[in-house]
Parts: C-alpha cells; structure tokens; sequence
C-alpha cells in the first residue's frame, strides 16, 4: 500500500515536459458582414512547440467519409490562413491570420488542422545509451464555415 501511494506521489514529478496546444475557437463562422473572428494558437505547456497548419477545403460537410481537398489543389480558394508553420515557446500566444481573397457562390467549410511535431525517445533500458525516435503527431482542428454573400 505504501509503495503505491510513493508511486502515485512521484507521477507529477516524473512526467514528461512538453508542449501544449490551446486554441481560441473550435469553429468559426466568416458571414460577410464586417466582424471579423480572431483564431489563436497557445502553447499552455512547459516546452516549445512545433506546430504545422494544413488548410482543407471539406467538400462534403456532414458525410462520411470525409472530402477533404488540400488549399494547393482548390482552383481558386476564397479563404487563406497562415502561417503554415508556427513555433510557440511556454506561454506563447500568436494570431493566426484569416483572409477572405472572395466571397462563396456557395456555402464552404474549411478544416485548419493543427499538428504539433513532438519527438520522444523511447528505450527499454534507461541505462542504454541508443533509443529510438518515435514521433507523434496528433491533429487538433478548427473548423471555417464561409457564408456567402447576400
């Protein structure tokens, strides 16, 4: 019993430091009518953060499987977010940037994904001197919905 209350006192003290993402919003409603929504990304964790932005036009909102089709291969994208990568240290807040280059003919729906670069070294020996990388890559996402102009 003793030793499983030594253990669960000394969790805390043995976890690993990372980053941590937090975002403002997890949907955003663009409309057209002048208010403008102000999407951020902070880094609540004790570590830097390495981020990646992916923007995906959602082609069939609502259905499965998912269309997603990334802002490259969109002829002519009416949305643009940046940046594509972001590197936050601990406590760090940043804007990420929404541009409307036009308004829909239709509705659209966006899905800005955010992916932390995270690296762990992991051994079966503490006292080995080789470990292998094994990286993460767990996806946090907003969705955009553009409405068109009326």
């Amino acid at each position: 019993m003793r030793g499983a209350l030594l253990c669960c006192a000394l969790l805390p003290a043995m976890a690993m430091a990372a980053g941590v993402l937090k975002l403002s919003h997890a949907e955003i409603w663009l409309r057209g009518d002048g208010r403008t929504s102000r999407l951020y990304a902070e880094n609540i964790g004790d570590t830097t953060l390495y981020l990646e932005v992916e923007q995906r036009l959602l082609r069939n909102p609502g259905q499965q499987p998912e269309e997603l089709t990334p802002i490259a291969e969109v002829r002519h994208p009416t949305l643009l977010v940046a940046p594509v990568r972001l590197a936050l240290a601990p406590g760090q807040r940043a804007p990420v940037t929404m541009k409307e280059l036009a308004r829909p003919d239709s509705p659209q729906v966006w899905r800005v994904t955010f992916r932390p670069r995270e690296k762990l070294l992991a051994a079966q020996d503490p006292a080995q001197e080789v470990a292998a990388p094994l990286v993460v890559s767990i996806g946090y996402g907003v969705l955009i919905y553009q409405v068109p102009a009326r």
